[in-house]
């Protein structure tokens, strides 16, 4: 880099933003490439009686804004992919039911879900989230029209309806194709669930369904 030929206030500014930007955790290399960047243009605008400063900002914000481009693009938009929701959604239905149905079975003799049952009640329900998802949820955030309050209750109603026909139906599958899980099983399915929900959720950034889309 050619920081001997910088003026004392080029000099000073590029020595600030250094330090902010070690202080906001950036390597050596990358303080070094992003200097890079910026040098040419400084030194040729100097020979006009332009300050690096006059370019850029105050040498603080310039290397904050450096942080915050990479954090951004570090980060995936929200995905809104159907499939993934619907899986998202059904995977966090799997987990809860294990772990309530599980656990309250370790100490009480309850009812007990069939393998069966806990998969098409879990993903049933999912579907039942993506639904008021589609037709209610992302029509919710800041900035939008919302739907009208006797088409969220019309969907909410039809969901509801939905749900109690799905645990009906799957309370009839026949206990030879339908073997009932342990306490302990219903648990480690949960936790397989909940693992797999979180790895796909840090990998593809899934949106929530049960949350409006801001």
């Amino acid at each position: 880099m050619q920081l001997e030929n910088l003026t004392k206030k080029n000099q000073e500014f590029i020595h600030i933003a250094t330090t902010k930007l070690i202080k906001d955790g950036k390597s050596d290399e990358e303080i070094k490439a992003l200097l890079e960047e910026i040098l040419p243009s400084i030194l040729e605008s100097q020979k006009k009686g332009v300050t690096a400063r006059s370019l850029y900002g105050a040498p603080t914000e310039w290397a904050a804004s450096q942080t915050t481009v990479t954090e951004n693009n570090n980060t995936l938009p929200e995905n809104d992919n159907p499939w993934l929701m619907w899986l998202d959604s059904s995977l966090l239905i799997l987990a809860i039911l294990g772990f309530v149905n599980g656990g309250m079975n370790l100490f009480t003799q309850g009812s007990q879900y069939g393998l069966v049952t806990f998969i098409i009640v879990g993903f049933g329900v999912g579907a039942g989230i993506y639904f008021m998802y589609h037709f209610v949820y992302r029509h919710m955030g800041e900035g939008k029209q919302r739907p009208k309050i006797w088409k969220a209750i019309l969907v909410l109603l039809l969901a509801t309806l939905a749900w109690s026909a799905i645990f009906f139906l799957a309370n009839l599958i026949p206990a030879s194709i339908n073997p009932v899980l342990s306490p302990i099983a219903n648990i480690l399915i949960a936790a397989v669930a909940f693992g797999i929900r979180y790895l796909l959720k840090k990998k593809y950034n899934i949106r929530n369904a049960m949350q409006p889309v801001r």
